[in-house]
């Protein structure tokens, strides 16, 4: 009797102490997933920004004479290199933020089927869902930004390769008797307003991730059979 219990006490502290790490681990994910969302804002914050600098160089650009063009093609050509850097790093941060949600949800749901009782398990799914839901408006808002900044810089790439072979007013008039301006600055519009969702969706996502996420209300219909899996 007493040798099994020298066996059985070491066993019971192991699986509590593995429990234990579990719990832990699944709060510095959450606690993670939050502090990306809200430092994400920063990035579009900068990319917004950079937006507008690089179209106020491009209709400088369009408006500099002879003696000003090789200045002006200079500071506009390092705009669209900054941008597309700034656009390159929002890009990263959707998939580092996803990557994050996915593996947080995943896990909240594994741990959700150790509940027993059937009214905690009911509010835990209630709260998942919540998260996913902000989850999913999040990337679908991250698609769209990038779309939007990713047709922006073809046309601001078309006007760099356009007069890097022919930098001359010559260049200029032929590129100011298309289109190609005026749909930039309406893109320009549109990549915008993708980054202000994606901003404001982060921070969604963000408030339902942290300690003081308010209580989800009671839902009916098929919102769990979408998650089931996830």
């Amino acid at each position: 009797m007493y040798a099994g219990n020298r066996i059985t006490i070491p066993v019971i502290f192991i699986a509590t102490l593995s429990l234990g790490a579990c719990a832990t681990n699944q709060i510095e994910h959450r606690q993670a997933a939050e502090q990306k969302a809200r430092g994400v804002s920063g990035d579009v914050w900068v990319a917004s920004n950079q937006i507008d600098a690089t179209m106020l160089s491009l209709d400088n650009l369009m408006t500099a004479d002879a003696s000003q063009l090789p200045q002006a093609y200079e500071r506009y050509s390092a705009d669209v290199d900054l941008m597309r850097k700034d656009a390159t790093l929002i890009n990263a941060d959707g998939a580092a933020l996803q990557k994050q949600s996915e593996s947080q949800l995943a896990e909240w749901h594994k741990q959700n089927n150790d509940l027993r009782n059937t009214d905690l398990h009911e509010n835990s799914e209630q709260g998942r869902r919540a998260v996913w839901d902000r989850s999913h408006g999040m990337q679908g808002a991250y698609d769209r930004a990038q779309s939007s900044m990713d047709g922006l810089l073809r046309n601001l790439e078309d006007v760099r390769t356009a007069l890097r072979n022919d930098l001359s007013t010559r260049g200029v008039s032929g590129i100011a008797k298309t289109n190609v301006q005026q749909r930039a600055h309406a893109r320009a519009g549109e990549a915008k307003a993708d980054l202000q969702q994606v901003q404001a969706d982060s921070r969604s996502l963000a408030e339902a991730l942290s300690a003081s996420a308010a209580p989800v209300a009671a839902t009916e219909g098929g919102a769990s059979d979408n998650l089931t899996q996830r």
